[in-house]
């Protein structure tokens, strides 16, 4: 019998800084996290802007660790979930300089906070979080584990991770006078992306179990898919064949239809070829009935292997508050070859939402929220 999953934890970092309010309070208000780096030396870089974590972090371990805690612990205290829970992550590596005890990070996030069931790990570029959660979801879903708490950590916020973006091509240059402008995604003239950094987790458990110890439940997993493209080592398929495919399939898994779906959470990062793909499978899939799409990429940077995970908590207190809230500058303008219904203002009816993730190597993933 297949059972259905649902979230009861949520817990975040980001550019905004610590906590989930700190993070919705950010993103609703339309508020930007992107700022004006201030590192000594670096003020004739092409790379000027970056959202990062404002707040100090203590702990052991490198940085992505440490913000993986941040959001571990408060997922797992707002669950009230037992340590029976599973684990399933992509904890980004060490930046330069940093050192840590241990190597596997899930390891010891999991000895720290005495989560006792299976660990999965994903490293599949930036959508290795949303196929963690993927994964978590189907073990819940199929009975091999009652509540796992999935998500990611990451953050290339450091001269190295910026400069080797930019040598990809990857990123904004400039925007030191207006870093909130920065990047635009589905926008006339959008550049790439901004770096940024953070961490999300979600509780998910079987909801009779849920029920039964009387947790508060925030949204419902319904369904989930993953895939590889494996076009090029950076861009997508042109065509977004993969893409289409992918998140049909995760509808197909939610017993979903494309006319039922209010919002998505876009990939969106800013870049030409990752817009341009995105939006004509969002054509694809949709068709003249074009559900409201955010792109929190440019209010708080993309958190690489983590940004799914993060995504995937605005996903769930978009469904809870009822408001898909908005996520583009002012002076974002739309292209005629991404023609996708931003939500420039929010926007009430948030009933399912789709969070979609195209990383690098052509990697895949969707994941449909919806009321519970």
């Amino acid at each position: 019998m297949t059972r259905r999953v649902v979230v009861t934890g949520v817990g975040v970092v980001t550019g905004y800084g610590v906590g989930r309010k700190v993070f919705w309070d950010g993103i609703q208000s339309g508020r930007s996290a992107v700022r004006a780096l201030d590192w000594e030396g670096w003020e004739s870089a092409p790379v000027q802007v970056a959202a990062q974590v404002p707040d100090q972090l203590d702990g052991d371990g490198w940085r992505n660790l440490q913000m993986a805690r941040f959001a571990l612990r408060e997922a797992i205290e707002m669950s009230g979930v037992g340590g029976g829970a599973g684990l399933a992550g992509a904890i980004g590596w060490p930046g330069p300089g940093e050192k840590g005890k241990g190597k596997d990070p899930l390891k010891i996030l999991a000895e720290e906070m005495s989560l006792q069931g299976e660990r999965v790990e994903s490293l599949a570029a930036c959508a290795a979080s949303t196929q963690a959660m993927a994964e978590a979801f189907w073990m819940i879903r199929d009975g091999e584990a009652d509540e796992m708490v999935a998500g990611g950590a990451d953050g290339r916020v450091h001269p190295a991770g910026l400069l080797g973006y930019d040598r990809l091509g990857a990123l904004v240059r400039g925007f030191r006078e207006k870093p909130e402008e920065a990047c635009q995604p589905f926008g006339l003239g959008r550049s790439g992306f901004v770096v940024g950094e953070g961490a999300g987790f979600l509780v998910l458990e079987e909801k009779a179990k849920a029920e039964a110890r009387g947790a508060k439940i925030w949204a419902e997993l319904r369904g989930a898919a993953v895939g590889c493209d494996a076009w090029r080592a950076t861009d997508p398929r042109e065509d977004a064949k993969e893409a289409v495919a992918c998140v049909r399939a995760s509808l197909t898994d939610a017993g979903v239809s494309a006319a039922e779906v209010d919002g998505v959470v876009a990939h969106g990062t800013g870049t030409v070829a990752n817009d341009r793909a995105e939006a004509r499978m969002l054509g694809e899939v949709f068709g003249e009935r074009r559900p409201w799409v955010i792109a929190p990429k440019s209010r708080m940077g993309h958190l690489s292997m983590a940004c799914g995970a993060v995504e995937s908590v605005l996903a769930v207190e978009s469904i809870q508050g009822d408001f898909l809230p908005p996520t583009l500058g002012k002076e974002w303008r739309p292209d005629s070859n991404c023609e996708v219904r931003v939500a420039r203002e929010g926007q009430r009816g948030a009933r399912v939402v789709i969070k979609p993730s195209f990383g690098f190597g052509g990697q895949n993933g969707c994941l449909v929220f919806g009321r519970p």
